[in-house]
């Protein structure tokens, strides 16, 4: 049947040119996603700090869970940490024990130097990497080497802020290197409180190496040695992959689903062609076949296209990631054979996956509809849309109503609530759109072209609910995300104000943080891992030093918040200490950033609220054990003061500020995924409005006949275009009205007097380019079709 397929592809070619736009744009993103991917990952990171070093000792930077899966099997799963332990204070010594062995101990601090954020470390480290000299070494614990480009020269003085406080250093050399500033080895190692970050060895084997520290230090050689140096770039190519996965995904969804609903409405369309075959001996198989043959031959042109399209989109899209601070600065994809294949194999499968359901229908036609068929839609519901519409919607009014009940742990089922939701709708929309579209325009379009407007959309289901359901999902999606992330966001920033008591809070005015505050509550964000299952996750921590209830106002649930002391005590969330098994009196096994494990004492369980949830609190002492003179990220101050070398500002701010850049990431993600799903719905309507168009012609001929102009005509179009699209935003308006309904009942107990935040421009922005595509796919192929004169028109084949 191929060669069938490809006569009626030549015949009804614009039929089929939405199902090729959705695929190629398909292939073209998973294969940008995926070059991009690839080359976040494909090459390992070349050592630079320390390429000059035989080998590299630094600690452990793994939590491990074993796991037995009976019958002797056992699995190992492994999460790296944010730090490395710390090394044994004897390791150096030992490995430079070693005969012919040269040692030098790096040390990482953190500083600020005329206002920008450094690492500090000891002048006997950059011998570990290439770099030039312009004046000298640091020899004393006043001079510093700074690294070009920069505006200060030998001789200069720098005011810097360190985990000592304030500190006025001379400039005795610069140097071009990987950045940092130098200072002498006993300068350094006093900033580090003796910490040391890693050990360079030159002159001896790694095995021997191996033999002194033993198999709890990691020993690093080639380019593994870049394993012990800083990766500020780690987290924004998680952030980039995630992204990406995230939209790959959205452009697989969305194109099973333009590339079904589309073959569906050709199928409907060629419904008496297809009896035709039937009757002329065609068996029910040889026209599923034929359906697929097309499907076939358009998933290969279109994913060689899009790969093709692929390969030239990929670079200045990972440029744009780059310079919206997704990846890092220089970012770029390059040619990769395997996500062009993957992305080709995925794009003619999604072609065949979503002519399947059109070519089993195709299948049933019978010889006989050829005869009697009527222009009018006939059975345009099945028992599956009844049956998996109700069910969804069934799903979504169940999700709806636990939301109070469940608390902050249902907060997270209102977006699966609300695609439910439109799902169930979306499948019930020959049912709900014509009937709602007319009533809109009973209301709102008045005249005779309102009312043939009205007619037509009540009776014509299959186009109806073809356009109003790539809508209703567009615009439903995009409000539901915007509004429930915006509404979250604000309770969330509130709950954590309201919950602070301190007249003011306290900022540093760089890297290094507070040093030594000596007054009011110091605090330091951090993480732990805590195992969940086989495997260990990652969770908020927050250091806090004595005296932190009487700054925040927590809701204990058992236990004393006052207790948080020493170095072996925590105060967990409900819903940690919930999910782990954490009761007040009892123990808790974490691993602190560092990959060092702990077991605390639980001296509170907090109850359920929006921020804290998911936290652990620990003790300011703890942190001073695993990382002596770090400064703090903040000082809540019990009256209004100052610390030297830091701002002051209200709870308000403080929460503002420290949470906009991560607000302004997932706001430009959101923008680019339902971004991707606009296109894929510009698609999906224009494609089936143009596909309709042609087969209305002897229907505008008759308009004409009977004394309509063309003017009148395409008024009516565009009135019908209009109700159909104001059908589908408001659909999907009521669906994000209930989702948010939800929301806010879910934070009735979590936060006091949750606001409902609705982001209106994005929403109508997107609600906008909907209707708009709507009406211009409409009213420009009826121009066009009226451009025939009446009599030829009425005699045009279908």
């Amino acid at each position: 049947m191929l060669s069938v397929a490809r006569q009626t592809l030549r015949a009804r070619w614009a039929s089929f040119v939405g199902v090729f736009v959705a695929l190629a744009l398909g292939a073209c993103l998973l294969a940008t996603t995926g070059l991009t991917i690839a080359s976040t990952v494909s090459d390992g990171r070349q050592p630079v700090w320390y390429s000059q070093a035989d080998v590299v000792v630094t600690g452990s930077q793994t939590v491990s869970i074993t796991v037995d899966e009976g019958d002797g099997e056992r699995s190992t799963s492994t999460q790296r940490t944010r730090r490395p332990q710390q090394l044994p204070a004897d390791t150096a010594a030992r490995l430079g024990a070693l005969p012919g062995a040269t040692v030098v101990v790096d040390r990482a601090v953190p500083v600020d130097v005329a206002g920008a954020p450094f690492d500090a470390h000891p002048w006997s480290s950059a011998g570990l990497h290439p770099l030039t000299l312009d004046g000298a070494g640091p020899r004393g614990d006043d001079e510093v080497v700074l690294t070009a480009p920069t505006d200060r020269r030998p001789g200069d003085r720098v005011e810097a802020w360190t985990p000592l406080g304030h500190r006025t250093w001379t400039v005795v050399g610069i140097v071009t290197g990987p950045p940092a500033v130098y200072l002498d080895d006993p300068a350094t190692a006093a900033l580090a409180a003796g910490r040391v970050d890693a050990i360079a060895v030159n002159g001896v084997a790694a095995g021997q190496v191996r033999d002194v520290v033993g198999p709890d230090a990691a020993v690093l050689t080639g380019d593994r040695r870049a394993g012990a140096e800083p990766d500020p770039d780690a987290d924004l190519l998680a952030v980039a992959a995630s992204l990406l996965g995230t939209t790959a995904g959205v452009a697989v969804f969305v194109s099973v689903f333009v590339v079904a609903g589309t073959f569906a409405f050709a199928v409907a369309q060629r419904r008496r062609e297809l009896a035709l075959l039937r009757a002329a001996g065609a068996t029910p198989r040889q026209v599923r076949r034929l359906v697929l043959g097309e499907a076939l031959i358009v998933g290969v042109v279109a994913g060689v296209a899009g790969c093709a399209a692929g390969t030239l989109v990929a670079p200045p899209f990972a440029a744009w990631l780059a310079g919206s601070g997704f990846a890092p600065a220089g970012f770029t994809a390059r040619f990769i054979l395997w996500p062009l294949l993957a992305a080709f194999g995925v794009s003619l499968l999604v072609a065949l996956t979503g002519a399947a359901v059109a070519a089993r229908r195709a299948g049933r036609v019978r010889p006989i509809e050829a005869l009697r068929e009527a222009s009018v839609d006939r059975r345009v519901m099945t028992a599956g849309r009844w049956v998996f519409g109700i069910l969804f919607l069934g799903g979504a009014a169940v999700l709806l109503a636990l939301v109070p009940r469940l608390g902050g742990e249902a907060i997270a089922l209102v977006l699966l609530d609300a695609q439910l939701a439109i799902t169930g709708i979306a499948l019930l929309a020959p049912v709900v759109a014509p009937p709602l579209s007319w009533l809109v325009g009973r209301l709102l379009v008045p005249g005779v072209a309102g009312a043939l407007a009205r007619d037509n959309a009540r009776t014509a289901v299959r186009r109806t609910s073809s356009t109003v359901a790539p809508i209703l999902v567009t615009v439903g999606i995009a409000a539901a995300t915007f509004a429930a992330t915006a509404t979250l966001w604000d309770a969330s920033e509130r709950a954590a104000a309201a919950r602070v008591t301190a007249a003011t809070i306290a900022l540093p005015a760089g890297a290094a943080g507070i040093a030594d505050p000596g007054t009011g509550v110091p605090t330091a964000g951090s993480v732990v891992y805590v195992r969940t299952d086989d495997y260990a996750e990652e969770v908020d921590a927050l250091y806090t030093g004595p005296g932190v209830e009487t700054v925040l106002r927590l809701p204990v649930r058992s236990g004393a918040v006052a207790d948080l002391a020493g170095t072996d005590t925590v105060v967990v969330g409900s819903a940690l200490a919930r999910a782990s098994g954490w009761r007040t009196g009892g123990t808790a096994d974490l691993w602190l950033d560092d990959a060092t494990p702990v077991r605390l004492r639980v001296v509170a369980v907090l109850e359920p609220s929006l921020d804290l949830d998911q936290t652990v609190l620990l003790p300011w002492a703890l942190r001073a054990a695993h990382l002596p003179r770090t400064g703090a990220d903040a000082v809540y101050l019990t009256r209004t003061s100052s610390l030297d070398g830091a701002r002051t500002v209200t709870a308000a701010e403080y929460f503002r500020s420290r949470d906009a850049e991560q607000r302004r990431l997932n706001h430009l993600a959101l923008v680019a995924v339902l971004g991707m799903a606009l296109v894929y719905t510009s698609i999906a309507i224009a494609n089936t409005l143009v596909m309709s168009t042609g087969g209305r012609s002897r229907d505008l001929a008759v308009l004409r006949l009977g004394g309509g102009t063309p003017r009148q005509v395409l008024t009516m179009i565009g009135a019908e275009a209009l109700l159909v699209g104001v059908t589908g935003v408001l659909l999907a308006g009521l669906v994000a009205a209930g989702m948010l309904a939800g929301l806010r009942a879910g934070l009735v107990h979590l936060v006091a007097d949750p606001r409902t935040v609705v982001p209106w421009t994005p929403i109508l922005l997107i609600a906008g380019a909907c209707v708009t595509i709507t009406f211009v796919a409409s009213v420009v192929p009826a121009a066009l079709v009226l451009r025939t004169p009446p009599g030829r028109l009425s005699s045009v084949r279908e």
